[in-house]
């Protein structure tokens, strides 16, 4: 798939350029919760090549789920402070999402300065898709790219009808992160493996149901896996599981036979507190008060026996509890393996909270793609069309 992108010898000195980032990231008493391999810092990258080339740079993000209104607590702030961290500069912050007042200081800007707009999700046209807000969006800059891979499944006025207005073209992060993704779906090499954990089955089943058939094996895990041992007829107690995925499971688990690898033995406990007593059981032998809150280490090990000799690795969604540390040893056997294979294999990790957990595991930069998207990166695998990718095809 290819996809615009802007030439190294662009000449961009002196250009206003809209730059649509996904910085949406935890915030906490007013700081971004944002590592170095975080999505505000992975796209500062990019930023930063417009500023060196003497861009004026105009940046555009949501921040929550703020309904179209104005609520304090999603104010970008926390990113601007973020960004000036990683650019070494001060990134100025208008006072709104567009407007003549917004319009002055985008037109005030030189070289290498920095603009971050208000949360553009303060404007309820942005989750419209609408036209009006992309005009005058664009009204802020000569020239629009998207480095925002994560909200690229998104059909909003500030990733697809913006790309209609000004002359548009994808960053690095979001063409980085397309065709690799895009490679391991379309050109696996094998041995291929397909690792799916987290909740919801309606996330992951077109994801397993487009590459069942592409790949030598799929590992299932997280709460995803309790409902395929429900599917199975094993009680599981009192685990989180999707009740509404169970038919698919068991349907997923005729069509995948000897490829499906679930859970035989599972780590329990009475409670998701850090300090639970835990204990390792068959997958039959759950109890009624029991909750599921990780891959057994049998089962481990019979993942990582297809992970070992595998040349393409597409792992998204924690296998376990792993927000807290005691319940993640089966995401940490798993990443230590896939990264092991990086080289030898094209591996793709992404998902959830995967990029702060890679990040506390000292791994954040040891696979081919650490992916800043996650129902994008579901819905690229799953063959979907991408508004935001769509837009920028060359």
């Amino acid at each position: 798939m290819r996809l615009r992108t802007l030439r190294s010898d662009a000449a961009l000195r002196g250009k206003r350029v809209l730059v649509r980032i996904d910085a949406n990231v935890p915030v906490k008493k007013g700081r971004a919760e944002d590592g170095p391999h975080g999505r505000i810092a992975r796209a500062a990258v990019g930023l930063e090549w417009l500023r060196q080339r003497g861009a004026r740079v105009v940046v555009c993000t949501h921040l929550g789920r703020p309904a179209g209104k104005h609520v304090a607590a999603y104010s970008v702030r926390p990113v601007a402070k973020r960004l000036s961290e990683l650019l070494g500069v001060k990134v100025q912050m208008a006072r709104g999402v567009v407007g003549p007042e917004v319009e002055r200081a985008a037109r005030r800007l030189d070289d290498g300065d920095v603009l971050l707009l208000e949360n553009v999700r303060f404007d309820p046209r942005e989750e419209q898709d609408s036209p009006s807000l992309a005009r005058e969006l664009a009204r802020l800059a000569d020239l629009y790219v998207d480095d925002a891979f994560a909200v690229a499944h998104r059909a909003h006025a500030s990733v697809d009808a913006i790309a209609s207005e000004l002359p548009s073209y994808a960053g690095p992060l979001l063409s980085h992160e397309v065709e690799v993704l895009s490679k391991a779906a379309a050109h696996p090499r094998r041995p291929f493996v397909l690792a799916m954990g987290g909740l919801k089955m309606d996330d992951k089943l077109p994801v397993m149901e487009r590459l069942l058939p592409e790949a030598d094996a799929v590992l299932v895990g997280g709460a995803l896996a309790t409902a395929f041992l429900k599917a199975q007829g094993h009680a599981v107690g009192r685990s989180v599981y999707d009740e509404a995925g169970v038919d698919d499971a068991r349907r997923l688990l005729q069509e995948g036979k000897g490829k499906l690898v679930v859970p035989v033995d599972v780590v329990v406990a009475k409670t998701f507190r850090a300090g639970a007593r835990t204990r390792v059981v068959a997958a039959a032998d759950v109890g009624p008060s029991d909750r599921i809150v990780d891959v057994g280490p049998a089962s481990v090990d019979a993942c990582l026996q297809r992970v070992r000799p595998a040349r393409t690795v597409v792992w998204n969604g924690p296998f376990g509890y792993a927000e807290v540390p005691a319940f993640r040893a089966a995401s940490r056997a798993l990443a230590q393996a896939i990264a092991a294979r990086t080289g030898a294999a094209l591996t793709v990790v992404g998902g959830g909270d995967t990029v702060p957990l890679m990040e506390e595991l000292h791994l954040a930069d040891a696979f081919t793609l650490l992916s800043t998207g996650g129902g994008a990166m579901l819905a690229l695998l799953a063959g979907k069309k991408l508004p935001g990718v769509e837009a920028l095809r060359a």
